[in-house]
């Protein structure tokens, strides 16, 4: 069988060269894909509001019965340090802001 190409090129309508007729398959298509994932869209909500019952989380989304905190442990003293220490606002180049307007020029 030879495979040369044919001299003459192939000549299609635009209808012929489509690979595939659009229409009522392609909707259908559609369709069902769209209905398929509003059923599994429909399936994972009810199985989550399952687990979320079960595991006893309410409406708020908060669990119903929380633990207490763990209490602090009092093996090291508590030091109370500021969380900055130098509390002077700063500029974004690195020095300190202008806390006044400089005098106006006469």
């Amino acid at each position: 069988m030879d495979n040369k190409p044919s001299k003459s090129p192939v000549r299609e309508t635009t209808n012929e060269a489509r690979q595939g007729p659009l229409g009522r398959p392609v909707l259908n298509v559609l369709i069902v894909a769209l209905l398929l994932a509003l059923v599994a869209w429909g399936a994972a909500e009810l199985y989550g509001e399952r687990v979320d019952n079960a595991a006893g989380v309410g409406d708020s989304g908060s669990a119903v019965q929380s633990a207490p905190p763990p209490a602090p442990s009092t093996d090291q003293p508590v030091t109370n340090t500021p969380a900055d220490p130098n509390p002077t606002p700063q500029t974004g180049s690195g020095g300190d802001t202008q806390t006044k307007n400089p005098a106006p020029a006469n």
